[in-house]
């Protein structure tokens, strides 16, 4: 599970997309191959102009980096409206990332 909800507060899109490759770099380092993403992504009130537009672009930045990794996103889910009535959270896709291990004895953990 990554994200750094600050990186995708000042850029949505590259915020996203470093949370993708950081998720396939964790599993990488494994030994793995990443195979698939999931997500959950969390944000503001979507009526807001800068809240539709951290959403819209969080998405496309995930769409970008699971292509070039060709890790289909799998599920997920969207939760709105994460904010009280003096402050809004952060942007926050939180992506999980499953990963495939040919051969668990050749690895060193």
């Amino acid at each position: 599970m990554d994200c750094n909800e600050r990186y995708c507060y000042l850029n949505p899109y590259e915020g996203a997309k470093i949370a993708v490759l950081e998720a396939a770099r964790n599993i990488a380092a494994t030994g793995a191959r990443p195979i698939a993403i999931t997500g959950c992504l969390n944000f503001a009130n979507p009526e807001k102009e800068e809240i539709y537009y951290q959403f819209r672009n969080s998405i496309l930045g995930i769409t970008e980096a699971s292509r070039i990794l060709n890790t289909p996103v799998i599920s997920g889910n969207v939760s709105f409206y994460n904010q009280s009535e003096k402050m809004a959270i952060h942007p926050t896709p939180v992506i999980g990332m499953l990963g495939l291990l040919e051969d668990a004895k050749s690895t060193r953990l």
